[in-house]
């Protein structure tokens, strides 16, 4: 770091300037995160390791049975961060403000990736690849006094973010995830390829709903494949990408990218009188959110039932589809900006005098008061990819998916602080 305000070139902008230093960064941390002996064969026993001999089977006598297929070659997870940045004063102190450039890189990246089921598993853990985040971070803070009764803040913090996987160490160059989530049938519907962000939702593009039988007749007549056997009104249109009349994997590509391309965080803070009001606000901006209970809600109401009536979600009995076909039916906007928290109290030592006490606050609060978004789902705050239907094939990776995660609670909060 260097204080440049420090130096005897910049004393005439101490009228207007107090303080002003340039940093610079770089470091590396590891990352082995992922449970032990995952370079070993290990074995198990339990129900699996039942085995039954001379043909009896009502009974069963215990075994072990092999419970991760080994990796003797993984190592920890390397990242790699370079930053600079400066830290500035203004106006006597009232005006703070931070910025921060970086570049993250995380090599060695430690994940599950799917291997053929002849190894008797469906993934093992490997270091798969090479993940590259680079972005920009801004606080800018004023705080200041009219007169002697009245103080106030503001608060301001932004920050943007680039995540692109930069190396998949396959020869497909990609990692398929998130198998099974939706239901027992879905397919993968995130991958990690290279050039694109990790955990981008891969899936069908669709391109509305069959209307009646002659659209269904002039889909195919002009080349383009459907996906159901039998297509019928009511049914999703699936965009041939391919022009080969199938619809197969080769027609999936990205749908949606989980990661916001803005955070904000806005404060206010009041204080007159022995009156203290204040405000945090948090939000995100730029991502896509997987609404995948769409179909348990009364959004269901919504399906196409007759010619004219839904362009976008097909008919009720067409529900196979939703489940087994990832597509962009149920790709949401997830920005939203909400209130985290929201204080008023007022100090009684204003008005009794001869209180014992320095301070004697009473205060109310409210957390989680309200949240702007325009997403359907319960919470857009959705971090989780989850697990399928058994609780099985998490992968860390994935995010962005929302398969009915509990809300945040609204909470009330009413207090005192007293300061002896």
């Amino acid at each position: 770091g260097w204080v440049m305000s420090n130096e005897s070139w910049m004393e005439n902008t101490k009228n207007w300037m107090d303080f002003l230093k340039v940093r610079a960064s770089w470091g590396q941390n590891g990352n082995e995160n992922i449970g032990a002996y995952k370079y070993a064969s290990t074995y198990a026993f339990g129900d699996l390791g039942l085995y039954s001999f001379n043909n009896n089977k009502n009974g069963g006598t215990q075994g072990a049975y092999p419970s991760l297929l080994p990796n003797n070659e993984i190592t920890w997870e390397t990242s790699e961060q370079t930053n600079v940045g400066l830290d500035a004063r203004f106006l006597n102190g009232r005006l703070n403000a931070n910025f921060d450039w970086y570049s993250k890189k995380t090599k060695d990246l430690l994940i599950d990736v799917p291997v053929s089921s002849i190894n008797g598993f469906s993934s093992m853990v490997a270091n798969a690849g090479t993940v590259k985040n680079t972005g920009i971070e801004l606080a800018l803070n004023w705080r200041d006094e009219v007169g002697s009764d009245f103080s106030y803040g503001i608060g301001l913090n932004l920050a943007h973010n680039k995540n692109e996987v930069t190396e998949v160490n396959n020869g497909t160059h990609y990692v398929n995830g998130g198998n099974a989530l939706l239901s027992e049938g879905t397919t993968y519907m995130a991958r990690m390829e290279e050039g694109h962000p990790i955990g981008y939702f891969w899936g069908y593009q669709t391109a509305g709903v069959f209307q009646n039988q002659k659209q269904i007749d002039d889909w195919k007549a002009a080349g383009n494949g459907v996906a159901q056997a039998n297509p019928q009104p009511g049914d999703l249109i699936y965009v041939d990408r391919h022009h080969d009349g199938v619809i197969d994997e080769k027609d999936k590509t990205m749908i949606g990218n989980p990661h916001p391309d803005w955070r904000l965080g806005f404060s206010v803070n009041l204080g007159w009188k022995g009156f203290d009001f204040s405000v945090t606000t948090s939000g995100a901006f730029g991502q896509q959110l997987y609404y995948g209970t769409r179909q348990h809600t009364i959004e269901a109401f919504d399906r196409w039932h007759g010619e004219g009536t839904s362009n976008r979600y097909p008919r009720l009995g067409n529900s196979a589809m939703i489940a087994e076909h990832v597509t962009d039916i149920d790709i949401e906007n997830g920005d939203y900006l909400r209130i985290q928290n929201m204080t008023l109290g007022y100090d009684f030592k204003r008005l009794w005098k001869n209180c014992p006490l320095s301070q004697l606050r009473l205060y109310v609060s409210v957390q989680n008061l309200y949240t702007f978004t325009g997403y359907k789902g319960m919470d857009p705050e959705v971090g989780f990819g989850g697990t399928d239907r058994y609780g099985e094939n998490a992968t860390s990776w994935v995010s962005g998916i929302d398969m009915g995660s509990y809300p945040i609670a609204r909470t009330w909060l009413i207090g005192a602080n007293l300061k002896f």
